[in-house]
């Protein structure tokens, strides 16, 4: 059902109250769902273009220069990519929350390959895909290689054991499942100290097998 309302055309023509930046962004989000329900395109609406130009002028008053600002967020950028998202997405659902799902397993697939590569694995030899799932599926990214395959999941029915592994045999499962935390998918020390408690595979012997 299509309708359209006047309450973006009022905000855009008066747009006292719209003064910081936070309530500037609310009302330019407003206006986007309302011209959404209008099935109106969002480039030719004129109080959509009038609410993103108060919200320029807003975010231009009193900000610091561009190239700041760059520097600032690439900074932030940095600091988001040392403390992974994944962790503390982990024990939680993401099966309705498709943004949290999808940052797990991006940064999970991203994770595995640094795992692999710190076990020594060669690259060419082990594959890592991501099964996303239906909508009431949290999904499955998983590291295969000929005699080792790693699996990891949002959330798990047992407690630190987000992480599933076991031998392979010419890349079909074969062996007893092991689970680990979550944590152990950033820290290959204890992986590898774990691979070889468990299965007796650590480095070397994986290096060998590749």
């Amino acid at each position: 059902m299509l309708y359209d309302t006047i309450y973006r055309h009022n905000q855009a023509l008066s747009p006292a109250g719209l003064e910081t930046l936070p309530a500037a962004l609310h009302a330019l989000n407003a206006a986007v769902d309302d011209c959404r329900r209008a099935g109106k395109p969002l480039d030719r609406d004129a109080a959509i273009v009038l609410l993103i130009r108060n919200l320029a002028d807003i975010a231009d008053r009193d900000a610091p220069s561009a190239n700041d600002l760059r520097l600032r967020c690439a900074d932030e950028r940095m600091a988001a990519i040392a403390a992974p998202a994944l962790l503390d997405i982990a024990g939680n659902s993401v099966a309705s929350d498709p943004v949290a799902k999808r940052t797990f397993h991006y940064q999970a697939r991203r994770a595995l390959a640094r795992l692999a590569e710190a076990i020594g694995l060669d690259p060419d030899d082990a594959r890592i895909n991501t099964t996303i799932g239906r909508d009431d599926d949290e999904g499955t990214s998983e590291l295969r290689h000929a005699d080792l395959s790693i699996r990891v999941v949002p959330r798990s029915f047992l407690p630190d054991s987000e992480i599933t592994f076991n031998r392979c045999r010419g890349g079909e499962h074969a062996g007893q499942v092991h689970r680990a935390p979550i944590a152990e998918l950033l820290d290959a020390a204890a992986f590898q100290h774990r691979l070889s408690a468990t299965i007796g595979m650590g480095a070397p012997r994986l290096a060998a097998a590749a």
